[in-house]
């Protein structure tokens, strides 16, 4: 009877030990660390695009302060991205990564995020561009929100949309903001 219970014993031992032994206590990724992975995939892709494509110094992206989605480093800021970004359409190579990037960022509140859309840390340069737009004709342009859109809803610069007078201003302050403007 004792060895009956000395092997019963043992054999708990070993089914307790091997099913923990077995078990894997890592975590898995959760969504957001998998969709992060997945843009660093298609980032890495679009920055090797870019590099074949006439921008040689284009960096690999890296993780945004949130961890939840990514930026290309550029110096100049996010403009200077989506200014390459927009070089880079008119081949179906990087066009293609472009809309799986698009397809694979986390989604604004307002409607769905777009790589490059401008967002609080863009808000300083937003504010030069604001500043700029009001020197060259549009005194009414305001100033950013904090999360990188103009208030422009119910205004007059909301109905005139991409007029000449706009597109002009735009144009000579492109220094400050190249990429897409967000109106709230």
């Amino acid at each position: 009877m004792k060895r009956i219970l000395a092997c019963t014993a043992l054999a708990l031992v070993c089914i307790t030990g091997c099913s923990a032994a077995g078990g894997d206590d890592t975590p898995s990724p959760s969504p957001s660390q998998n969709n992060v992975q997945r843009l660093m995939t298609i980032g890495r892709k679009m920055a090797q695009c870019a590099r074949a494509h006439g921008h040689p110094n284009f960096p690999d992206p890296v993780a945004n302060a949130e961890g939840d989605d990514i930026v290309f480093n550029l110096p100049g800021g996010n403009g200077d991205v989506k200014t390459v970004f927009r070089s880079l359409e008119g081949f179906p190579e990087c066009k293609s990564l472009l809309n799986q990037m698009s397809d694979a960022s986390p989604p604004r509140k307002r409607g769905p995020r777009r790589v490059g859309d401008p967002g609080p840390k863009d808000v300083p340069a937003l504010r030069n561009f604001a500043k700029c737009m009001r020197q060259h004709g549009l005194p009414e342009w305001p100033d950013p929100k904090a999360d990188g859109s103009f208030p422009m809803s119910g205004t007059p610069l909301q109905a005139e949309g991409k007029s000449n007078r706009v597109r002009t201003a735009a144009d000579a302050c492109q220094q400050f903001w190249s990429g897409r403007i967000l109106g709230s």
